[in-house]
């Protein structure tokens, strides 16, 4: 009996003090002015932990810093603070799979790449820029010819396309064709129709994206041979046409022919340019103090990015260059 009183008064006062505080805490204005400021004192830690944490994570030797095409400004900071000092030794090294690497993704970022390499060059700085293709012709390049695959041919459609290109090769055999004749016709063929597919089966998509690479560079250039306008009048070619009619091989001879000139544009302005049959998995650029580099994502397009400073990280890129060049050498 004396348990069960106990018991009762301790709900009571427990009520009790129950309503006191709901009273005080909710609908007091005492409460409400104590509720606000206990909120705001959470919002302020809030906000020093995650200047905190920006502010470590910046200081990373190493940190990822988006993914392509977003991280093409920041190769332009990477170059732009590079020295321009002649007496300077270091290289500047680059690794990519095209020559026109995010210029049909971002133009104004890939004009400013090209005049920062240019005017690093003419200042005596040494530059290479290996990219993936065979030594020669770049329309017989496997790598070449690869990205311009993946870049309009649906995923799902670069599945069957291998497949379908033996089949085509083994018929085109019994003709008694050259080697040359079997490996160029069915390239052709296959390509063709799968990007057909695309282009009819997807007709916003494909027409935006159309309208996004042959988007002109601005005319105005403080290049004397106006490499520029160069690409501007290659993509004049295909922009010319209706878009229902523009067919792989009009978007693959772009691609060459901007190739191209960017050759010949990198040539007279002494940057040495090496070729590869080897396709490496990673994009970077390099000026010894710093590096930006890329990996493949899901699809070669997704690259993430990454820049560092991490002293191993830099000599792995210059021992990439080195047995690269090694090779050419043998």
């Amino acid at each position: 009996m004396h348990k069960q009183k106990q018991k009762t008064k301790f709900k009571i006062t427990k009520s009790i003090f129950s309503a006191i505080y709901k009273f005080i805490v909710v609908a007091s204005p005492f409460g409400l002015v104590l509720s606000i400021l206990f909120f705001w004192i959470q919002a302020k830690d809030s906000k020093e932990l995650v200047g905190n944490l920006m502010h470590i994570e910046q200081s990373l030797s190493t940190r990822h810093i988006g993914i392509f095409p977003d991280y093409l400004d920041k190769i332009n900071k990477l170059l732009s603070e590079t020295s321009r000092e002649k007496e300077e030794t270091t290289k500047i090294i680059v690794f990519q799979d095209v020559l026109f690497y995010g210029a049909f993704y971002n133009g104004t970022a890939f004009k400013e790449m090209v005049e920062h390499l240019s005017e690093l060059a003419d200042k005596g700085r040494k530059i290479v820029i290996a990219y993936y293709d065979n030594s020669g012709d770049m329309r017989a390049g496997r790598m070449f010819r690869e990205v311009v695959q993946e870049s309009w041919i649906r995923q799902q459609d670069l599945k069957k396309l291998p497949i379908e290109r033996r089949e085509l090769m083994a018929e085109l055999r019994k003709e008694e064709k050259s080697r040359e004749h079997v490996f160029a016709t069915a390239d052709s063929v296959v390509n063709e129709k799968y990007f057909a597919y695309y282009r009819d089966n997807e007709r916003k998509e494909f027409s935006e994206r159309i309208a996004g690479i042959l988007k002109p560079f601005y005319n105005k250039t403080k290049n004397e041979d106006e490499l520029f306008l160069k690409i501007d009048s290659i993509k004049q070619a295909c922009l010319d046409k209706p878009v229902h009619t523009i067919m792989f091989s009009d978007v693959y001879q772009m691609y060459y022919q901007v190739t191209e000139e960017l050759k010949f544009y990198f040539e007279r302005h002494h940057i040495r340019l090496i070729p590869l049959n080897t396709y490496l998995t990673m994009s970077c650029w390099s000026n010894g103090e710093k590096a930006l580099f890329a990996f493949p994502g899901k699809f070669a397009a997704d690259e993430i990015g990454f820049i560092s400073q991490d002293r191993a990280i830099l000599r792995y890129i210059e021992t990439m260059l080195e047995g690269v060049e090694s090779n050419i050498n043998e």
